[in-house]
């Protein structure tokens, strides 16, 4: 559970208010420029290949996948981290053994 110093930190940091830096302690705006450099969402995509069997021929067609980094500061040394990887075609490649499919994203989430 965050802590309401961080919660007041992070709602500051996502409302980007202003404030003077002689007027607020170090401590603080130490941790708020922490905030605005590292909060965020890191896309990236890769491009893989699915192997198809149709007819009794094996078929190579190209296929994407998402990647989505969130990195999140939430002040007083408390860090989150979140992934979250989603496929645009459904296949035995990309769905696990539990029938989950490929095409739902998977959220990993770290604190």
């Amino acid at each position: 559970m965050l802590s309401l110093r961080s919660l007041c930190l992070l709602k500051v940091s996502s409302l980007k208010l202003s404030y003077k830096e002689d007027e607020v302690p170090y401590t603080l705006v130490t941790e708020l420029k922490q905030m605005l450099l590292f909060n965020g969402n890191f896309f990236g995509q890769e491009e893989y290949v699915i192997y198809e069997e149709i007819l009794g021929g094996l078929i190579e067609h190209q296929a994407w996948k998402d990647h989505v980094l969130t990195i999140q500061y939430q002040g007083e040394g408390t860090w989150a981290f979140g992934i979250c990887h989603k496929c645009d075609t459904c296949s035995e490649q990309t769905c696990d053994d539990e029938g989950c499919c490929g095409k739902q994203p998977e959220k990993l989430q770290f604190v």
